[in-house]
């Protein structure tokens, strides 16, 4: 697993390239029809909904770490839960309640072009395309079925192409405030990648002033 100590090497070069190299990736953000505007979040509980623990902490890390601040504190779901509890709205209102997060960031894998790469060889499910099918999803973006869950492909052992969706629920009702779809097509290292992704999403969290 990497720690995050060694996320730092990474995320410098992801800066890094940010700062000076025109990337791969592409943002879109909306806000939920009826959620209040303008909405600022000061501690968010960022879950990477992926059944594979290790990729799943790995981008929480990186993404808890990007978007932290003096006037935002962000909480990697990994470090407040054990390794063998499932992603389920009872896990993550027993977190919210013990953290007082204000706010949930859950983000998934949408879809995925030859990209999901499973012990050192690629996944191609056949025709070398993933696209998420028959698992439902529920309060704060939460799997309902598990069992379908847990058979999906990891999240960010990514390369090549593919589509991520972050949702962010206020906790007060466990409503949806805003949506946020990733896109990229990219041959950068997984480690880059997650560090990438992190930096996008919460530019765009920032530009909207969901987070300062």
């Amino acid at each position: 697993m990497i720690t995050r100590r060694g996320i730092l090497a990474p995320l410098l070069l992801a800066i890094a390239c940010l700062a000076g190299c025109a990337h791969p990736f592409r943002v879109t953000g909306t806000w939920t029809e009826g959620a209040t505007r303008p909405q600022t979040f000061k501690k968010l509980l960022v879950v990477g909904v992926s059944p594979d623990y290790r990729q799943r902490c790995n981008f929480e890390w990186a993404l808890a770490r990007t978007l932290g601040s003096d006037t935002v504190k962000a909480i990697a779901s990994c470090s407040a839960m054990a390794a063998d509890e499932h992603l389920s709205r009872e896990s993550i209102e027993r977190v919210v309640a013990s953290t007082g997060a204000d706010g949930v960031l859950a983000t998934r894998l949408v879809t995925a072009s030859a990209s999901v790469q499973e012990g050192g060889s690629h996944d191609t499910r056949g025709s070398g395309q993933y696209k998420a099918t028959g698992v439902g999803y529920g309060y704060y973006g939460m799997p309902v079925i598990y069992g379908e869950f847990a058979a999906q492909p990891s999240i960010f052992s990514l390369e090549h192409q593919f589509e991520l969706t972050t949702q962010l629920y206020e906790t007060r009702a466990a409503s949806l405030v805003y949506n946020l779809k990733t896109t990229a097509k990219t041959q950068d290292s997984s480690d880059v990648v997650l560090v990438q992704v992190s930096s996008v999403i919460a530019a765009r969290l920032r530009q909207d002033g969901l987070v300062q």
